[in-house]
């Protein structure tokens, strides 16, 4: 009988699967972006003026007016006669100035009024120092206010679940019935 001769063996490194070949489609968008590239180009080309010298800057023509009532014909149909705005920049600054004073002063004043104290709680000062007409929050003579937490809302509830869905029957035992109705 006879025998094949054994295989011959190739080192690792010299075995080397062959790459799959590169897609067509990216020849296809290799080609259609230097077409595009090129149609570009020549179109830059064609619009350049060769040979007229420097480019003049396009004329601007004056619009004409827009249509409908102006107005002045508004204004000559009624009788009037075009006055200045009423707008006088130094009695506006000085008004506002006023009003800034006006309201500095007043804060002033209750300020005073706030530090007035009367005989009654000078002497009350003097017999004993302790005595404060505005205590601050960190005396010990009031004690600090306890501040009640936010109200916690109630938990959130799951919503209900689903009713059960019905599988479609296969292409062959014909059209589906209706589904009960939901109670």
């Amino acid at each position: 009988m006879a025998t094949a001769p054994p295989p011959k063996t190739q080192p690792r490194q010299a075995r080397r699967e062959p790459s799959p070949p590169s897609p067509r489609w990216r020849r296809w968008l290799l080609l259609g972006l230097i077409f595009g590239l090129g149609y570009g180009i020549t179109q830059r080309l064609l619009e350049v003026p060769w040979g007229q010298g420097t480019p003049k800057a396009p004329a601007f023509k004056e619009k004409s007016p827009p249509s409908g009532t102006t107005l002045e014909e508004m204004r000559q149909r009624q009788g009037e006669t075009p006055k200045p705005l009423p707008a006088d920049l130094e009695e506006l600054g000085r008004q506002q100035r006023e009003e800034k004073e006006q309201e500095q002063e007043a804060e002033q004043e209750e300020e005073i009024e706030r530090n007035r104290e009367t005989p009654v709680e000078k002497k009350r000062k003097e017999v004993d120092p302790s005595i404060d007409r505005n205590p601050s929050p960190t005396s010990p003579a009031q004690p600090p206010t306890l501040v009640p937490p936010p109200p916690v809302p109630p938990p959130l509830l799951p919503p209900p679940p689903l009713p059960p869905q019905q599988s479609a029957p296969p292409a062959s035992q014909g059209p589906l019935e209706p589904p009960p109705p939901l109670p």
